[in-house]
């Protein structure tokens, strides 16, 4: 029995990183919302090459999510960290939360903050799938209460 149980939590924790297509598609929407408020001379979150476009962001970032290229994007680290806290909150919002209609609905900021502040809290949903997630998107080791 304590065998049985044994490989179950193993098997559990060894589960491979999937990209969740939905929650891909809102980082995608937050980044290019960001990347066109850097093109407008606005205040930005993260970096980009200069010679960027709408395609290639979204190309790189889709090659990113695949797990084929963990230097697809041209990120920091801790900016890789801040885009996998979003994935991972729209992966934990319901299919009709107002993130996936229009990121800039306040509906959708209460629903982001929730999971986000549950991810600052160390949920070990998100330890899990971080570490699943961590090499193939070559993010940082994850310090606990540091993100």
């Amino acid at each position: 029995m304590l065998v049985f149980l044994w490989f179950l939590t193993w098997d559990a924790h060894a589960q491979p990183f999937v990209a969740n297509a939905r929650a891909a598609r809102f980082v995608a929407a937050v980044v290019i919302n960001d990347f066109h408020t850097a093109q407008a001379g606005g205040g930005y979150v993260f970096s980009y090459e200069s010679q960027e476009t709408e395609d290639s962001l979204s190309a790189k970032l889709d090659r990113w999510f695949s797990g084929a290229d963990p230097h697809a994007i041209a990120m920091e680290p801790a900016e890789k960290q801040t885009l996998f806290g979003f994935y991972w909150a729209a992966s934990m919002m319901p299919a009709n939360s107002a993130c996936f209609r229009d990121i800039a609905d306040p509906a959708c900021r209460d629903d982001l903050s929730t999971w986000m502040a549950r991810e600052f809290d160390d949920d070990p949903r998100f330890v899990r799938a971080y570490e699943s997630a961590r090499k193939l998107l070559g993010l940082p080791p994850l310090v606990a209460g540091a993100h």
